[in-house]
């Protein structure tokens, strides 16, 4: 599966908007209320389409709270009015065949529309035929990650405490639960590991989509050299700078990014076992995947993009983030596109320095200076226009002078070399201290 292109109407902040996509990774980028999160929103509704005739998974819909909202005035009272019909429409591959859909609603009361989409809804039944018969078709990822992925789990309680059943075989279709929901389901994680690794031990034998999924996790995954489950300790393990450590004590961003690269990793693994160890390598789809940068450190930030590239190369991926240093990091091909919000144009990230893109793409003032140093010198400025107003005036409001200054000196009073060089220029102009 692949997006080629994507236009929406009347979603959120967007009246008609059309974004192309790069075949392998795009990077949304803007200020906060821009729209990086609609987007994703409505690349889940476009590509839930897939689901309509599934058994057992959601589709994802337009909510009524997405609906654009315009505001009107009628003498001198403002009204919001919903705007309709809310629309996506857009043209992808999937199973090697192109398509055209198109969900739409239009209105408060009606429901999401599937008869545009029949042509995406047609291959899926054929796929899911395909399954039911045993034929060994190739199935598509899809998937999208939100900013709770790491809080707003379905967790199993007591950290680890509570005794994991391992995963029972099902359909291949399994694959596809929750997969457009924000959330992690961390549980289905650890009881695939579980099952599959006990499988291992009993069969005292590699098995292949395992294999798939623990390399995955360590291409993603900065420093660590093993993962695995202790069937003893019924824990999910991973090694990560020679120490051995329970997946639920990992930090933030290994925590993190093991949960959602595993859970990539074993859904194309369930979608897919008859690619066995090359089920994360062959599988393709589309992930969605809101703040690639959360709870990263800067130095992983700077690889990220590649190690998803490398760990799922024929999975197209779609995400958000604030990061200058992902930005820096995106691969010089036209396989990779950068969609900045702010300013169309100003996508020119190849070979910048994190001051330029801080700048020049994300509209940051003087990066180079911390935002205090560059408040400090316009305080200092006004303080010389206010000491070069009272030469022009004379002393008849030096009251009202003083009290200009030291608000003006108030927020830095910690900085005493600062304070003592404006005060010295207070004396120096014949303004007392006190």
């Amino acid at each position: 599966m692949r997006l080629d292109w994507i236009n929406a109407d009347n979603f959120r902040c967007f009246e008609s908007r059309r974004f192309d996509l790069a075949q392998r990774f795009n990077l949304f980028i803007g200020d906060n209320g821009t729209g990086k999160t609609a987007i994703l929103d409505v690349l889940a509704v476009a590509v839930g389409a897939f689901f309509l005739k599934l058994p057992k998974s959601l589709s994802r819909v337009f909510r009524q709270d997405e609906v654009r909202v315009k505001e009107y005035t009628h003498g001198e009272t403002p009204t919001l009015e919903q705007q309709y019909p809310v629309a996506v429409s857009c043209e992808g591959d999937i199973g090697g065949r192109k398509a055209t859909w198109e969900r739409r609603l239009n209105s408060a009361k009606s429901r999401t529309t599937r008869q545009n989409a029949a042509e995406i809804q047609n291959i899926a039944n054929e796929m899911v035929d395909q399954v039911e018969n045993g034929e060994p078709v190739t199935l598509p990822v899809v998937s999208y990650y939100g900013t709770g992925r790491l809080w707003v789990q379905k967790r199993r309680t007591g950290n680890g405490q509570r005794r994991l059943s391992p995963e029972k075989p099902g359909s291949r279709l399994r694959g596809y639960r929750d997969a457009l929901s924000p959330a992690s389901d961390e549980k289905r994680v650890l009881a695939w590991f579980k099952a599959h690794e006990m499988g291992a031990i009993q069969e005292d034998r590699s098995i292949g989509v395992l294999e798939a999924v623990r390399a995955a996790v360590l291409t993603c995954v900065d420093d660590a050299t093993r993962v695995h489950f202790a069937v003893r300790r019924d824990q999910l393990m991973v090694t990560v700078q020679d120490q051995e450590l329970p997946f639920h004590l990992l930090s933030d961003g290994y925590h993190s990014m093991v949960a959602m690269i595993a859970d990539i990793a074993i859904r194309a693994a369930t979608l897919n076992p008859h690619l066995g160890d090359k089920a994360a390598l062959e599988t393709p789809g589309v992930v969605l995947i809101d703040e690639l940068d959360l709870h990263l450190h800067p130095k992983w930030q700077r690889r990220v993009v590649e190690d998803l590239m490398r760990a799922f190369p024929k999975i197209q991926f779609v995400a958000t983030t604030h990061s200058p240093f992902i930005i820096q990091s995106l691969p010089d091909s036209p396989e990779v596109m950068l969609h900045n919000l702010d300013n169309e144009q100003a996508v020119d990230f190849v070979d910048r320095s994190i001051e330029d893109i801080a700048e020049d793409i994300q509209g940051v003032e003087e990066v180079q200076r911390s935002k205090r140093h560059a408040d400090m010198i316009e305080a200092a400025k006004a303080y010389y226009l206010a000491l070069e107003e009272h030469k022009e005036g004379g002393d008849d409001e030096v009251a009202e002078l003083k009290a200009r200054l030291d608000e003006l000196i108030e927020p830095f009073s910690d900085d005493p070399a600062f304070v003592a060089f404006l005060n010295m220029k207070r004396v120096a102009a014949g303004v007392p201290e006190e």
